[in-house]
Parts: C-alpha cells; structure tokens; sequence
C-alpha cells in the first residue's frame, strides 16, 4: 500500500515539474522569439522534455495558450467566489476589496500575464472582461454613477467600471516597474471618483 502511494506521489511530482517546465518555456520562447513564431519543438526542446512528453499535456500550442489563459480567469473566478462582498465606500478595508484580491493575484502571476499581453493571438483581455462583465452585472453598482444618480444608466455604469479595470490592468502590466497591488487598487479606487473632464483636465496638466 506504502509502495503504491510512493509511486503515485512520484508520478504527481513528475507531473508538476513537467508542466512547471513547459510554463517557464513558453514565458521565455514568447519573450525570444514571439508566440507566431516558437514551434512545439521549440517548446519541448526548451524545456528539456521529448514532444512526445508536450503532446501528452496539449495537442499543440494554441491549446497551450488557451490552457494559461484560462487558468489565469478560473483564479480570478475564484477570487471573486471568495470575496463576494465588494464594498465600495470610502474608508472600507482594502482587505474586504475584492479587486484588491484581483490585483494581488494578477501580481503573483505577473510574468504570465506579462506574457499573454505580449502575444496578438491571445484572447485573455476578452476573457477577463467578459468574466468581470458578468460579475459586476451581478453587483449593485449604483456608487460608480453619479452622486444625484443622474445621467448614467445602470448598464453604462457597469460598463465604464469594467473598461476601467481592463485599462489600468493593461496599464500596469505594461510598465517596466510596476506599482505594488495596494498601489495600484489606490489608483484604481481613486479613478472611480474622476469624471471624463477631470482626468482630461488631468492629462492635460501633465503635459504642458
């Protein structure tokens, strides 16, 4: 009995290095050579595994993409799974946050993310929306309108909130250094509180 779960527990460690070696590939070919242009030999080669090994994980590397891809949404679903309570008033705990969660995740993960924002053929950013789409279809977001809840109707709210967290992730992930979670949900959080006219007049300013 002792033996056989030794065996399993070697074939589960195999595994994991085995996938954790084809990640570390495709992050480095796609910086290297672009996704267009690696090949599952490249791949395979790369990460010190026949394509015999590859194939056993994806049947090509589009399905590869589409694997990261989606493991990266199901983290964020889960995040949002967990903290279902999002408040959004002034002086709440950015811990209670969950976007805040979101960003902390995304950060953890940030050489993938980093990595599918570099490459056309993927549809990550379409992904993530479309889940936040759903999500915050699901809050009440009266907040992110107006004060006099005049002027923006609920379904252009959750629309301005979801381009606005697409764009300061695109942002974010874009820079050399990017700012730390916390940083970047205080800009997030402080956004939300800016019409058109103020972050226009803001733009403005700074390039003057």
């Amino acid at each position: 009995m002792h033996q056989k779960e030794g065996v399993g527990m070697t074939e589960s460690t195999k595994e994991t290095n085995t996938e954790s070696a084809l990640r570390k590939a495709f992050i480095k070919l796609v910086a290297a050579k672009s996704f267009r242009k690696m090949t599952v030999r490249d791949i395979a080669t790369t990460a010190h595994v026949s394509r015999g090994t590859f194939y056993l994980h994806y049947v090509d590397k589009y399905a590869m993409l589409d694997a990261y891809e989606d493991q990266l949404v199901t983290g964020i679903s889960q995040i949002f799974d967990t903290y279902v309570k999002t408040s959004w008033k002034a002086g709440s705990r950015v811990e209670d946050n969950v976007f805040y969660h979101m960003f902390v995740y995304l950060n953890r993960h940030k050489q993938m993310v980093q990595t599918l924002y570099r490459i056309p053929e993927s549809d990550v950013m379409r992904k993530m929306s479309a889940f936040i789409t759903a999500e915050v279809a699901r809050e009440t977001v009266a907040s992110v309108s107006s004060p006099d809840g005049k002027g923006i109707p609920l379904d252009y709210a959750q629309a301005i909130l979801v381009q606005n967290v697409s764009g300061i992730i695109t942002q974010w992930f874009q820079k050399a250094q990017p700012e730390s979670p916390r940083e970047i949900f205080a800009i997030f959080m402080n956004s939300r509180t800016l019409s058109p006219v103020d972050l226009t007049l803001l733009v403005q300013d700074n390039n003057q």
